[in-house]
Parts: C-alpha cells; structure tokens; sequence
C-alpha cells in the first residue's frame, strides 16, 4: 500500500464532524458507560466505508456525567462491528474495525484494532466507581506502521473540544502499554517465541498525561493498551462537610450560652 495513503485518509477524517453519532451504553451498580461513535454517513472513497470513528466515552456515576475520550490509536480505528454483552459479559461493550488506510472492508484490513469497555459500579450514592479500555492493534503488514499514542482519559488539546469537569472528584488511573510479535510469530508458548516490549507504567491522578507520543508498531505485532480509571467523591467535600459541622455546633453552643447566662 502507498504509505502516503494512510497518512491523507487519516487527515481527511479529522475533519469529519462528530455532529451525528450512534452510541452503546453498559451498566453497572450506580454507573454506566456510554461509548458513541460517527453515524454511518462519511464516506472517504475507501473500501471500509461509511467511515464511524470513536469519539467519546460518558461515564455516569450516581447522576455525575464524567466525559473521558478514548484512548489513540483506537480514535482512528472504523468501528464496523459493536455491542453489548454477547461473547463479553453484561457490563461489558466489544467494538472491532480496520485502521483508517488499512481497510479491505468494515471489518477486515490489513492494520485491524478491537476494544473492550467494562464499568463496575459501586453502591448507591456512593459516588465509588471504575471503568476500563483494553486496546489490541494487530499490524498485519509486512512493515512497520507509524502511529500516535494518547491514554484513555486524556485532556483534548483541540479548543473545539469540551474539556472534562472533574469538579468535586478524585479521578485516578493507571495506562499499560505492551506489544508482541512479529511477522513469525505472536505466541509465548510455542517455538519461536515472541518478540515482547513493555512500555514504562503510567500512573496518574486527574487528567492522562500519556497524549501525542509517537510510535512504530512493528510488522506482525499486536499492541496492547489497558486504561483503567477510578472516581470517588474528592476528600475536600468530607473536610467542607466537617468543618460546616463544627462551625454549626459551635454557633449553637454560643446561642444556648447566651439564652441560659444569668441576668447581669
């Protein structure tokens, strides 16, 4: 394939406009986890089309919508086969498609990607839940294929884009990334062995700090990504809520002094 080709096509769909777009919701507990992707209306002139890229994820904790975008490469990966539940379980979403440039049809390429989206929710009000990304990007190819790395839960560089409010929230994670394989083999099991490189952990409160980090998947390899992310009510709200109550009790004590002090 030209290599210029993937390049043009993946350009043309960051242009696309998310106006439109056709979403899977999960549930758990006090959480779910809505993940949208393009209605099937864009087409680029490729064999994959109608192009529906990923766009973003809602995760809704006891009536909280906390909005995260999914992780890179998967935003470049033409969703044509999605659901809930079936071979993954009730909380559980599976979504798999080609690269943008790879594709030989809406779910076959040459570069393919899959996602698996999970949410475990906590109790009733709470405010205590989790939710998870697993990434597989299989290059298929016969060399190696360039990409961009962003975790899952990044903050969106772009103006255009809204920013997530974690007002009030203690936001935690944790991105894995790892690939193995080659062109002549993916097993650790079986001779000859595989190939395997873990990246550096990354751990983090907040925003994802992993966003725009270049990458060269090798031909053959499967990349792995796994984002979990964690919420809970932020310890502020518990030390506002005690201090509203020793102030309260105080101002009460000072009232009932008054009322019961002799007459002078």
């Amino acid at each position: 394939m030209n290599a210029v080709l993937p390049v043009v096509v993946m350009m043309l769909a960051s242009c696309l406009s998310p106006a439109h777009a056709a979403s899977v919701t999960i549930a758990d507990q006090n959480s779910s986890l809505k993940f949208t992707i393009d209605e099937p209306t864009s087409n680029l002139g490729v064999p994959n089309d109608p192009i529906q890229l990923p766009r973003t994820v809602e995760w809704t904790v006891d009536g909280r919508r906390i909005l995260v975008y999914p992780s890179g490469p998967l935003t470049f990966v033409d969703v044509g086969h999605i659901h809930p539940g079936l071979h993954v379980a009730a909380n559980q979403l599976h979504a798999q498609g080609p690269m943008l440039g790879f594709g030989t049809g809406a779910m076959s390429g040459t570069v393919i990607g899959g996602v698996v989206y999970s949410v475990d929710g906590g109790a009733a009000g709470s405010g205590v839940s989790r939710i998870s990304e697993k990434v597989d990007i299989h290059n298929k190819t016969g060399g190696a294929v360039s990409m961009s790395l962003a975790g899952m839960g990044y903050k969106p560089p772009q103006a255009a884009l809204e920013v997530p409010d974690f007002t009030g929230l203690k936001v935690t994670g944790t991105t894995l990334i790892y690939f193995q394989g080659n062109a002549q083999t993916g097993s650790l099991t079986a001779p000859p062995f595989a190939p395997v490189t873990v990246r550096p952990i990354v751990s983090f409160s907040g925003f994802n700090p992993l966003l725009n980090q270049s990458f060269n998947l090798p031909a053959g390899a499967v990349l792995t990504m796994v984002t979990e992310l964690k919420v809970e009510n932020a310890p502020w709200l518990t030390v506002v809520w005690w201090v509203w109550l020793v102030v309260l009790l105080a101002a009460t004590a000072l009232v009932v002094r008054k009322r019961t002090r002799p007459p002078g």
